[in-house]
């Protein structure tokens, strides 16, 4: 998407950081993340924080980077010990990826490996216990159906994220908007997205802009996603899914999404120093017909230290 934008705005000369690192930077990135569960009218709400040495090493074509976690701080729960024991060295595992010339990850490497410590991990936190064995196991399948370059987008969700801004040239006042088909999470058609990124302001004394970009899905094509989960869904129940009660029941599941992130870019070096996002889900379920949301918020900060 960042190739997109800055190829579509090249006319466009108000503001331009364009990426200048190091052939060999490194990078410290602190990633916190909160997650809020709202169910019932209750709001539940899980906070972690990742340090990482990343280091970006400039290729003729790209970049290749290794993301190094250095601690991580899990949510405090009953259960965080032992995730930490199971979980460690899989938490700790180093990953390599190829990112496009806007640092936009596009494949991970050596991913069956990622996935065979992940099948060790998951299933040393399963411990005896079958049941739980069994998901872990199908939890595992999912991502082994993953080809690398799938991987990179969900793997690497918050690099990502900071990566969007990178590169881009953009006329202050003129927001770029674009439309985007993205993959749906509730397993239908993908879905198209409407996204605008623009510059907020330039603030040369402390050597950095201020650019947001949001992203909302299309209703119309948000309504045929759905459509087709739940045709899916009513085609693996049978002669169940001839009942009125049942498609009516179903008929109530709604979706949407919003997303947002302000950005800081160094002048200088064209790096996001500082990226604050959230995510926001809303979710009915048809059972119950009462409507959830998952609100995720990401604050993250990027020090280049050569």
């Amino acid at each position: 998407m960042s190739a997109l934008i800055a190829l579509a705005l090249a006319a466009a000369q108000v503001f331009s950081a364009p990426l200048d690192l190091p052939k060999m930077a490194r990078v410290e990135m602190v990633v916190s993340k909160t997650r809020e569960d709202v169910r019932g009218g209750k709001t539940t709400r899980v906070t972690s924080e990742t340090r990482y040495d990343k280091t970006i090493e400039t290729r003729p074509q790209g970049y290749r980077v290794t993301l190094k976690p250095t601690s991580v701080k899990l949510p405090s729960t009953p259960e965080t010990a032992k995730v930490e024991a199971a979980m460690g060295d899989l938490m700790n595992r180093p990953v390599v990826y190829v990112a496009d010339e806007g640092l936009k990850p596009s494949t991970v490497e050596d991913w069956p490996g990622f996935v065979a410590e992940m099948r060790k991990s998951m299933l040393a936190l399963a411990g005896d216990d079958k049941d739980v064995a069994k998901a872990m196991t199908s939890v595992v399948a999912m991502f082994e159906g993953l080809s690398p370059e799938q991987a990179a987008g969900i793997l690497l969700k918050e690099e990502g994220l900071i990566s969007l801004p990178i590169n881009v040239e953009l006329e202050a006042g003129k927001p770029f908007t674009y439309e985007e088909m993205i993959a749906s999470p509730m397993g239908g058609s993908p879905i198209k997205s409407n996204g605008a990124l623009a510059v907020q302001k330039v603030e040369t004394g402390r050597g950095v802009a201020v650019l947001r970009w949001t992203q909302t899905l299309d209703p119309d094509s948000m309504r045929a996603s759905l459509a087709l989960t739940m045709q899916k869904l009513m085609a693996g129940m049978g002669p169940e899914a001839d009942r009125p009660e049942v498609k009516a029941m179903l008929a109530k599941m709604t979706f949407d999404r919003t997303s947002a992130c302000d950005y800081e870019i160094d002048l200088k070096s064209g790096l996001p120093v500082k990226t604050d996002c959230e995510v926001k889900i809303t979710l009915t379920d048809p059972a119950t017909g009462e409507t959830g949301a998952r609100n995720e918020y990401w604050a993250i900060t990027q020090t280049l230290k050569n």
